[in-house]
């Protein structure tokens, strides 16, 4: 429900009519761009309705590489336990998304949707400037994040908790099984970067 709302709230503090002037004022007329603000408006509510559902889901992959690593380094644990771990370090990404939204609003009220959208706050993406580097990258500089590290210690620490364990059996659990899956969706986003952009 959080993630929903501030989902909410981004699009609506953000993603703004002036946002979409900013951002396609050199390419179409202003009609055109109110009949894009307009569509977008009006088919926004799908977001609202998937994101529980993609939300409950990435929780169920992160639970199930938990659960694979559990097996192969011989502990067992409830599926149950792994997912309420995987929601608790969820709540970590709230965060940064509240800063995208403060970072708009009180610091660089002027944007585009472009910069909405490659905005990632305590990023490798802030060591670059994003004119420089090729759309290859821009995901996997995001994705490798402050924030992410603190979700893999969080995991690792719920993973220390339930078995009753040292914590570097924890970390273990995730090195083993959460993070090789995720090197491997980067992968996976960068292989469609390149496919829909040939020229990146």
């Amino acid at each position: 429900m959080l993630n929903l709302a501030v989902g909410f709230l981004t699009n609506k503090a953000l993603i703004t009519q002036e946002a979409f002037y900013h951002s396609f004022s050199n390419q179409f007329e202003y009609t055109q761009i109110d009949e894009f603000y307009s569509f977008r408006q009006k088919s926004v509510w799908i977001f609202y309705i998937l994101l529980p559902f993609i939300l409950v889901f990435k929780i169920f992959l992160v639970s199930i590489c938990l659960q694979t690593s559990l097996i192969l380094n011989d502990f067992k644990l409830k599926f149950t336990s792994t997912f309420k771990i995987a929601i608790t370090a969820e709540f970590v990404f709230l965060l940064p998304q509240l800063i995208k939204l403060a970072w708009f609003l009180l610091v660089k009220t002027e944007y585009t949707l472009t910069d909405v959208q490659h905005f990632y706050p305590l990023s490798a993406l802030n060591l670059f400037k994003i004119e420089n580097l090729s759309a290859l990258l821009i995901y996997p500089f995001q994705t490798f994040n402050v924030f992410e590290v603190l979700y893999w210690i969080i995991l690792a620490g719920g993973i220390k908790q339930a078995l009753d364990t040292d914590i570097n059996h924890g970390i273990r659990v995730v090195f083993s099984g959460y993070i090789p899956a995720l090197v491997l969706w980067v992968i996976c986003v960068m292989f469609i970067t390149v496919s829909l952009s040939p020229a990146t």
